[in-house]
């Protein structure tokens, strides 16, 4: 039996007519969307600016600042280009990225355990974090113009994209991703109509795997113990969270003020500007503010969600569910560590921690979203 969805791909007729004028194309953005992303990444680069502001918070503020200048035009760009255009590229697509993910392990700087950035000047690139919209382009791909049941083989084959991916990201010291992969992963194929079956299956197989790992030596003790501290005091990584949750509560209703929360000021929460970015917008703003943040990001995936239901194929309304189960698993998996209720994975909070290859990830997500909307009528061939 395959998953019902009131977007189901193989729905989506294709063909083509003439092409859309360009005031066609901006009657059909979405400009609510647009909207949403240009006010919710200022929080987050004012909220970095609060964590940073006694230690080269400028710095800070002003790389933040250029990466969302140049998101907003990458953004802009990629919302312009046909989509549908990228089918003719998807072998250049995943290679490239498989090519970088493979160089940054020879000529990457590491960070912390993880090797995984290319250094350029005071600009840090991740190769792992554009690697996400690669694997939501080449399964949406994969999966587009099937009827009925999704048989093996093709699961199989999103399977080994996803796992070669991982396998890489792995390599890196970096295992966060590889959760968000798993999910996009998952998403698709919930969508694409591969049977309940095999998806019970596949997530029961994942979580004897974690577990297998988890009891293993694969994993460096520093992982194991980073992914273990939520529940376990004893590990290292258990301070983070307790200090997260400190600030969190510390907060409460409207919040100790801006550059006044304590937690945040004299630099109690480590890592704070990146992924535990969320516990400044707690303290300093409390409970008023962190709902409007997560409100924020909850319009964005209704947009998302909503571009989904209107796409006109199913290669335009798999990448939305891509890149909606992308955003969706960061912000859950982000706000949970913070509070305790999850795993330290090094997970930002989309377009609110620092990090340029995050944030230009994001931004560029949307402008999928967004070429989706525009070119949801019929046009000219690709």
């Amino acid at each position: 039996m395959a998953l019902s969805t009131p977007f189901s791909p193989s729905a989506r007729p294709s063909g083509s007519v003439r092409r859309e004028s360009a005031s066609a194309k901006l009657a059909n953005v979405d400009w609510t969307l647009a909207l949403l992303s240009v006010l919710i990444v200022p929080i987050g680069i004012t909220a970095i600016y609060s964590a940073t502001r006694n230690a080269s918070g400028e710095t800070f503020l002003m790389r933040q600042g250029i990466f969302f200048m140049a998101g907003l035009i990458a953004m802009t760009f990629v919302a312009a280009f046909d989509y549908r255009a990228f089918r003719d590229f998807l072998g250049v697509v995943y290679i490239t990225t498989g090519a970088a993910l493979v160089l940054v392990l020879i000529i990457g700087k590491e960070v912390k355990g993880t090797k995984g950035w290319f250094e350029f000047g005071f600009v840090s690139v991740q190769p792992a974090e554009f690697a996400k919209l690669a694997l939501v382009v080449v399964l949406a791909a994969m999966f587009t113009g099937r009827t009925g049941s999704v048989d093996a083989t093709r699961v199989t084959g999103g399977l080994v994209v996803f796992s070669a991916l991982s396998i890489l990201v792995y390599l890196e010291g970096e295992t966060g991703s590889i959760l968000v992969y798993a999910f996009i992963t998952l998403g698709i194929f919930m969508v694409a109509g591969v049977p309940v079956r095999i998806i019970v299956l596949l997530i029961a197989s994942a979580a004897v795997l974690v577990s297998v790992i988890l009891n293993s030596e694969v994993l460096a003790d520093y992982q194991q113990q980073r992914l273990t501290s939520f529940v376990d005091d004893a590990s290292p990584f258990a301070y983070n969270q307790v200090q997260s949750t400190t600030a969190v509560a510390s907060g409460g209703i409207t919040g100790q003020g801006l550059f006044e929360g304590p937690q945040t000021q004299f630099g109690f929460v480590p890592e704070q500007r990146t992924d535990f970015i969320f516990t400044v917008i707690a303290e300093e703003f409390g409970f008023v503010g962190a709902a409007v943040v997560l409100g924020l990001e909850a319009l964005i995936l209704l947009r998302i969600f909503r571009v989904a239901q209107l796409a006109r194929d199913g290669f335009g309304a798999l990448i939305c569910v891509g890149v909606f189960s992308m955003i969706l698993i960061q912000i859950f998996q982000n706000v949970g560590m913070t509070m305790r209720l999850m795993p330290i994975t090094g997970i930002p909070l989309p377009f609110i921690s620092y990090g340029g290859s995050s944030l230009l990830t994001s931004l560029i997500g949307l402008g999928l979203v967004q070429s989706v909307a525009i070119h949801r009528h019929r046009g000219s061939p690709v």
